[in-house]
């Protein structure tokens, strides 16, 4: 069984301090050994990589001057869209609907060396009208493994179409934050009820390899 790491809105808008002050999660900084100890993992084993981030535009309707919850957040072009300083990901390769047909071949490896990829979302979900189910549709991925920012709106959310699409869903529990810990809890157990997600811990003396199913 294909498995990919789905790494959500680990940007620094809100994972990292001094970008978008209003939507930083501060708990971040309790698992952020837990992240890159697991990217590093994925990596070394070939699993797929996929950063699913914040790009947002001025007409999305999440937004408070179009009627939503939120301030104006990770804006496209802007730094609080970037990948965290704090993980490797400096050779992703961006994925949208134009070219995700071609962007990976797995016979051939990612293009241009890169070794992971971004998937720019505008909504809560990494997979809302985004290519990031063509992606894994087209790399035979059926299992997924869920981290990142913040549990209870993007992770969950992502986590719901997954199951909806028919991936096996894990969540990296402690590879996850939220701004409360009743708000990551309360998330955690919905997503195992609803979805029949699996809660996997990787900060623990057990191997990544038994966690990971490597």
């Amino acid at each position: 069984m294909e498995k990919a790491l789905l790494l959500v809105d680990l940007i620094k808008g809100f994972g990292q301090e001094g970008y978008d002050e209003d939507m930083y999660c501060r708990n971040v900084e309790k698992i952020k050994g837990n992240l890159q100890r697991l990217v590093d993992y994925a990596k070394k084993n070939n699993m797929l990589v996929v950063y699913c981030c914040d790009s947002h535009e001025k007409d999305d309707p999440e937004l408070k001057r179009n009627g939503g919850p939120w301030p104006d957040h990770c804006m496209r072009d802007t730094k609080g869209s970037e990948i965290v300083d704090w993980l490797p990901a400096q050779n992703f390769l961006q994925v949208t609907k134009d070219n995700v047909e071609t962007c990976l071949l797995k016979s051939n490896g990612i293009q241009n060396n890169a070794d992971s990829f971004r998937i720019n979302k505008r909504a809560y979900s990494g997979f809302s009208n985004t290519p990031l189910n063509v992606l894994l549709k087209r790399e035979g991925v059926e299992e997924v493994y869920i981290a990142g920012l913040v549990t209870s709106i993007c992770v969950q959310h992502t986590a719901a179409d997954a199951f909806f699409e028919g991936y096996k869903v894990n969540i990296v529990e402690d590879g996850c934050a939220d701004v409360t810990d009743e708000k990551h809890e309360n998330a955690i157990t919905y997503m195992k009820s609803n979805y029949a997600a699996e809660v996997v811990k990787i900060n623990q003396k057990t191997r990544l390899e038994k966690v990971m199913g490597g």
